[in-house]
């Protein structure tokens, strides 16, 4: 195993457990999506994770649910709290762009996923399944960015292992430039 290798694989045995452990902390994702005019949309929806991608319960009536339908692409994101963070320039975020699916009811699939949802997100997941505007859609992600902080940036790949240091060079200043 040659040097660079060594250090891919202590890389990802230090930031591994540490992401795993930021994604299970979190009950709600970022969701960004486009319209068919190009318009950008943000919004956050609760969520599951499991090893095929993350899921979300959410309405036919909102505009990120009709973005998706026309456009199945997205960006999520899971961010540290504004409370918790010594630096709101610097917090903590896992970040993916996802192509989404949308799962039916008839399938294993939804059987599976509903439950857990059921357990992780409480009663109202199970009152939401049961209304007909509403659609489980699976996001698999694909490129990610775990952020620690300053200078502290990793590329993750859909499955969260790292996969090379992001930030190899440092933040200039403006005298810098010149």
């Amino acid at each position: 195993m040659g040097q660079s290798s060594k250090k891919q694989q202590h890389l990802r045995e230090l930031l591994e457990p540490e992401i795993r452990a930021f994604m299970s902390s979190k009950k709600t994702l970022q969701l960004a999506t486009v319209d068919a005019n190009g318009r950008s949309n943000i919004s956050y929806a609760p969520f599951i994770h499991d090893a095929d991608g993350y899921y979300v319960l959410i309405s036919e009536m909102a505009r990120h649910t009709q973005n998706i339908f026309v456009n199945p692409v997205a960006s999520l994101m899971m961010i540290e709290d504004e409370l918790n963070t010594s630096n709101l320039y610097a917090r903590t975020r896992l970040t993916f762009d996802a192509h989404v699916q949308i799962v039916s009811r008839e399938t294993d699939k939804w059987s599976e996923i509903i439950p857990l949802m059921i357990e992780r997100l409480v009663n109202t997941a199970e009152l939401l399944a049961q209304l007909g505007d509403f659609h489980l859609i699976k996001l698999k992600t694909e490129d990610g960015l775990f952020v620690k902080g300053f200078g502290q940036a990793y590329k993750v790949s859909s499955d969260d292992l790292v996969d090379f240091v992001h930030l190899k060079k440092g933040h200039t200043s403006l005298d810098e430039n010149d």
